[in-house]
């Protein structure tokens, strides 16, 4: 019987601390099963971003795919199939703002900034950098939790 004191004398519920417990078993459970959907959130993402102008060119698809296997350390197979994967999620989604704060829950600062490094390299692929393609790159830093840095201005090398 607990008597407020602070004793459970005979109580048979559970502790404080065991609640905590479960809770970061919970926690841990939870960050298992967006470690298997990390690459594909973030494909999502960047199909969101190159889709901004209704078209996804040659150039835009190759940045995706070789950001993929650069950011995860896959194959070619691996990441066309995490972007099949993405396209059939993105299609019945409104935004991806959910798997980009899912993003900034799970990842390092380090993949962060591989994440906006590709988002950069995306949006600049085809020489163009259009208004929406800038206001996503700043949604999705924001929502990654990334500080607002300019784009550098594109370079004629």
């Amino acid at each position: 019987m607990n008597d407020f004191s602070g004793d459970n004398k005979g109580d048979s519920s559970p502790s404080v601390d065991n609640l905590f417990q479960q809770m970061e078993a919970m926690k841990a459970k939870a960050k298992m099963k967006h470690a298997i959907d990390i690459p594909v959130a973030t494909a999502i993402v960047l199909i969101e971003i190159a889709s901004s102008d209704h078209i996804i060119d040659k150039f835009e698809k190759s940045v995706i795919h070789n950001g993929l296997k650069s950011i995860f350390k896959i194959s070619d197979q691996a990441a066309a199939g995490i972007i099949l994967k993405a396209k059939s999620a993105l299609s019945s989604m409104r935004s991806s703002s959910s798997e980009a704060s899912m993003l900034k829950d799970v990842l390092d600062p380090a993949s962060k900034r591989a994440i906006a490094s590709v988002i950069d390299t995306l949006i600049r692929c085809n020489g163009v950098v259009d208004t929406m393609e800038i206001y996503l790159r700043n949604r999705f830093r924001l929502l990654l939790g990334l500080p607002d840095e300019p784009l550098p201005p594109l370079s004629n090398d």
